[in-house]
């Protein structure tokens, strides 16, 4: 089976999804879109998109909503070309979101979030759509406990294993999910994003990318504090 990566790329419609109010980043966001907080010297939308770049996407769209025309202005003062922002509202689900700029256009779509660095090979991850058409793929990262875990025995007394802060086997949706135009006109029948997608596990509709690089997620000022820690690596 031939595989034509780079002209998928090509034909490829990318949505980052920049649109919500950053509440538990308050103060930041009162002024600044969540997408637009700097970890050190770059915003976090701008690790996205050159990440993006760099793997040769070249169709991206930023559905924004909160503190839109900010989001706009950055992105043409920063981008040119390849990149458009699309106002989807403010107060709207995920689903909304990627509903009003798919009923516009046709193709696959990957979808990813404006709050999560991945340095994920998109090769790869298309490589893995592309063997597995007829499905979902979409990103996970494995999930590590925040705290020593202990082993014990029945009686609950007995200590038999002390592990620091170990991978527990679940794996976490990290975005970077890709949709066939068959999956996408699914999404009418549900009102929540992620009623969509449990719905599509129950049915055996997806597969995962399980991303074993580096991950970066923000969604409070202490996940922003431990990124600043960690995007030198990153980088």
């Amino acid at each position: 089976m031939v595989l034509n990566i780079k002209k998928f790329k090509k034909e490829l419609t990318v949505i980052v999804l920049c649109g919500g109010q950053g509440k538990r980043l308050k103060p930041l966001t009162l002024d600044t879109p969540k997408p637009l907080i700097k970890i050190k010297n770059k915003t976090m939308l701008e690790y996205i998109i050159n990440h993006l770049l760099k793997s040769n996407i070249k169709n991206i769209i930023i559905a924004s909503g909160y503190k839109n025309q900010i989001i706009e202005k950055f992105i043409n003062k920063k981008y040119q070309k390849n990149i458009t922002v699309i106002n989807t509202g403010i107060k709207v689900d995920i689903l909304e979101r990627i509903k009003k700029i798919t009923d516009k256009k046709r193709g696959d779509f990957l979808v990813c979030y404006g709050d999560t660095l991945a340095d994920i090979n998109i090769n790869k991850l298309i490589k893995l759509y592309l063997l597995n058409k007829e499905k979902i793929i979409i990103s996970s990262y494995e999930l590590k406990s925040s705290f020593g875990i202990l082993n014990t025995n029945k009686n609950m007394n007995t200590v038999l294993e002390f592990k620091e802060k170990p991978n527990l086997g679940l794996w976490f949706n990290i975005g970077y999910i890709i949709f066939s135009q068959k999956y996408i006109k699914m999404l009418s029948r549900f009102e929540k994003f992620e009623n969509y997608l449990h719905f599509c596990a129950k049915k055996g509709f997806m597969k995962t990318y399980k991303h074993l690089g580096r991950h970066i997620t923000v969604n409070t000022i202490s996940e922003l504090e431990e990124a600043k820690s960690k995007i030198d690596k990153f980088i």
